[in-house]
């Protein structure tokens, strides 16, 4: 009787974590559709000219640590969420007025990167002190923004788990590299089927300075956020712009 009743518990179980499976699926496909029609919508909305595609290249190549991004946004939530998508070291936001401005301004454009250089360096700096916090292992992203008129700001991506680890950051990274290059191969509802769930907390911060943002990353707790279980799923490094 003990055994019947141990096999309905584990065939409860596994009904559970199917179901469980199957609606996680269902949102990522419903969220995968979601982002193709983000990524339509914006292509269609961000026409940059000849001159600002070319000079968004020379930022790719001259800046091959940072993923660049050019969109229309509102709000931070907004501008965090492009900034998110990134894969390499940073991230980068830059509104199109404004680069539109730097393609046909070269003073402007000399001002700009002097602010991208002497963030991304800031951003390297708040990198060791983090280190010394202990808490470098919980940022996932760090990005730029720059709005319209050369307003700077500063973004950080976060994720705590319950054995955080270097290994763990870096894993999620790859992930996110070898999601991108899937999703361009293959439909995302094939390409997610190899991901593992995730069990972790999520947050974002952003700041005016790297001084403040460094600081809010410092202080940031975590208890007043909600664990989530998901799928990493691919196809989140999209470039509006190519």
């Amino acid at each position: 009787m003990n055994n019947m009743n141990g096999i309905g518990s584990y065939n409860a179980m596994q009904k559970n974590i199917y179901n469980t499976a199957a609606q996680s699926r269902k949102t990522a496909k419903a969220d995968d559709k979601k982002t193709d029609e983000t990524k339509k919508t914006n292509s269609n909305s961000v026409q940059l000219s000849d001159k600002a595609k070319a000079l968004l290249q020379e930022l790719k190549k001259t800046y091959n640590n940072a993923d660049f991004y050019v969109a229309e946004y509102e709000t931070d939530e907004e501008a965090a969420e492009y900034l998110s998508r990134g894969s390499k070291d940073y991230s980068v936001l830059i509104d199109p007025e404004e680069l539109e401005r730097m393609a046909n301004d070269e003073e402007v454009k000399k001002q700009n990167l002097s602010l991208l250089d002497e963030s991304l360096n800031k951003l390297s700096e708040m990198k060791e002190e983090l280190k010394e916090t202990g808490r470098e292992d919980e940022v996932v992203t760090l990005g730029v923004n720059i709005g319209k008129d050369g307003q700077v700001s500063y973004f950080a991506e976060l994720e705590k788990s319950g054995e955080r680890t270097k290994e763990f950051v870096d894993k999620m990274l790859e992930d996110k590299r070898e999601a991108a290059k899937e999703a361009e191969a293959e439909k995302a509802g094939k390409a997610q089927d190899k991901y593992n769930y995730e069990h972790s907390k999520r947050a974002t911060v952003s700041a005016d300075s790297v001084e403040d943002l460094l600081e809010k990353i410092k202080n940031f707790n975590w208890d007043t956020v909600k664990e989530e279980t998901t799928i990493p799923m691919p196809g989140k490094n999209f470039d509006f712009t190519v």
